[in-house]
């Protein structure tokens, strides 16, 4: 039996940050409903939230309450292995997973069964998904208090073969922001149930629309800024139509606690320190004819640390939520931007982009 474990916590109390949320339980209630499909067994969704619960509960999943406050991922997992005497096991957290269909959840699972030691990932250096056997590894390494080093940590510190599961919208999208959310539904795989939330299609359509016709325009000019590993790299060379620009910056930078220290550089945070949100933009639109911007290695950079509520803000383009004087001329120049323009975080770079030039091609004739 392998078992599988889905996380949830609530981001806050704002209206955007419980929208948010809404999204990360329906996306969770669909992967565990296909990974009960898939074979796994037992199903367990870890939250205090009751409206989570309750919808993990109705996919088969038993709940559990965290014992850690504040929340620490390592010792939550370990308390769980232990007391229900687990051998093998898949975590996520809500948010994740929301293309990955059954029999790519099945392929995991019978990955995890036939061998004794391995430990499965999205992502290696900072992962959303993670599957290991022996769970009793756990015991062997420093528990980390999010699920992102997890698998370094189980390959480096006890011993387990380390492999990334296939690079693909499927396993890079973490829905972390409204920006991902609203590419998600736009993606031909999502599933229905997912496609009738309200993911800020009035504010983003017409901004998504026209980015994923620039992507299958020969001699359009995208501009991708932000923490960009070298799959999206390989995938733009291959699956876009248009000319991509890269400004990769900051990679590892949240793992590496950079963004905290103050340790953070940027060569376009340098740029906006000169001339100022109206200048930076206009000067971005003399780059590209669209871009892709992942805002929070420039937010390092200038040392700003804002909320959710009016980070979220931001993502959106609603300045007049905003109180914070820098960050509302940011965002203010960035939704008076010549060119189409989607603000975001690390995933907008990652799986995000993934999900919409997939998008993008299932509609065109001719790719």
């Amino acid at each position: 039996m392998t078992a599988f474990l889905l996380f949830f916590g609530r981001s806050g109390l704002s209206e955007l940050e419980r929208q948010l949320d809404a999204v990360k339980i329906a996306i969770g209630a669909v992967v565990l409903g296909r990974a009960r499909e898939a074979g796994f067994t037992p199903l367990f969704g870890v939250t205090t939230d009751g409206e989570a619960a309750s919808s993990f509960r109705s996919r088969g999943a038993q709940i559990l309450s965290p014992q850690t406050d504040p929340f620490h991922f390592g010792r939550e997992l370990q308390a769980t292995v232990r007391e229900k005497r687990l051998d093998r096991v898949c975590t996520i957290g809500a948010g994740a997973g929301a293309l990955l269909t059954v029999a790519e959840l099945r392929a995991i699972r019978e990955d995890l069964e036939s061998t004794e030691m391995l430990v499965l990932s999205n992502n290696s250096y900072s992962a959303d998904l993670v599957a290991f056997t022996p769970a009793s590894a756990l015991d062997a390494i420093e528990l980390p208090a999010t699920d992102n080093p997890l698998p370094r940590r189980l390959h480096q510190q006890a011993g387990l073969s380390s492999r990334q599961l296939e690079k693909s919208a499927a396993t890079l999208l973490d829905v972390d922001t409204p920006t991902d959310a609203a590419l998600l539904v736009r993606h031909p795989a999502c599933p229905p149930e997912l496609q009738r939330l309200d993911a800020w299609q009035a504010v983003l359509a017409d901004r998504i629309e026209a980015l994923m016709r620039l992507v299958t325009t020969p001699d359009k000019e995208l501009l991708v800024a932000g923490r960009v590993g070298a799959p999206v790299w390989t995938f733009i060379e291959s699956q876009t139509a248009c000319r991509v620009r890269m400004l990769a910056e900051e990679r590892g930078m949240q793992a590496a606690g950079r963004d905290v220290s103050g340790a953070a550089r940027s060569a376009l945070g340098f740029l906006y320190q000169l001339v100022g949100p109206r200048d930076f933009f206009a000067k971005m639109g003399e780059l590209c004819d669209g871009m892709l911007f992942d805002m929070l290695v420039l937010f390092a950079h200038l040392g700003w640390r804002p909320g959710a509520p009016e980070r979220f803000a931001s993502y959106l383009f609603m300045a007049d939520r905003i109180a914070t004087k820098p960050l509302r001329e940011f965002t203010e120049a960035a939704r008076d931007a010549s060119f189409p323009l989607l603000l975001g975080g690390h995933t907008l770079v990652s799986g995000a982009f993934w999900t919409m030039v997939e998008a993008a091609w299932h509609g065109h004739p001719d790719p």
